[in-house]
């Protein structure tokens, strides 16, 4: 029975048959009351594991947007890896928008807008 302090919401949850199977047959080798403490406890692990995990927007970007984004990035932080600083911005590694960040910040090197950490 739940106390008054700790009423919980009802929801629906649909379930393919063969996860329900799952759940049916780990509810009591792990101990559990019920589906119910099953899906309460795995909602709850799953809804920490985000709160923890770093989420990462990724963005099209062009030579321009990028040479704009890490330069407002460096002003902020005024020393960082070129790969921190295109995974702050969300450059993708597989679209090959790291490349770009290395491109990017190779030229402005080369113009001075920035330099080599010492």
């Amino acid at each position: 029975m739940q106390s008054k302090r700790e009423l919980k919401r009802t929801t629906s949850l649909r379930v393919p048959p063969g996860v329900l199977r799952e759940i049916d047959d780990l509810v009591p080798r792990m101990g559990l009351r019920s589906r119910t403490e099953f899906i309460e406890r795995a909602v709850a692990a799953y809804v920490q594991e985000l709160k923890e995990a770093k989420v990462i927007v990724v963005r099209p970007w062009t030579p321009a947007k990028a040479r704009a984004a890490i330069l407002r990035y460096l002003g902020k932080k005024p020393s960082a890896y070129v790969s921190e600083i295109a995974e702050a911005l969300g450059m993708d590694f597989e679209m090959m928008d790291f490349e770009m960040a290395f491109r990017v910040v190779g030229a402005l090197m080369e113009v001075g807008d920035v330099g080599r950490a010492r």
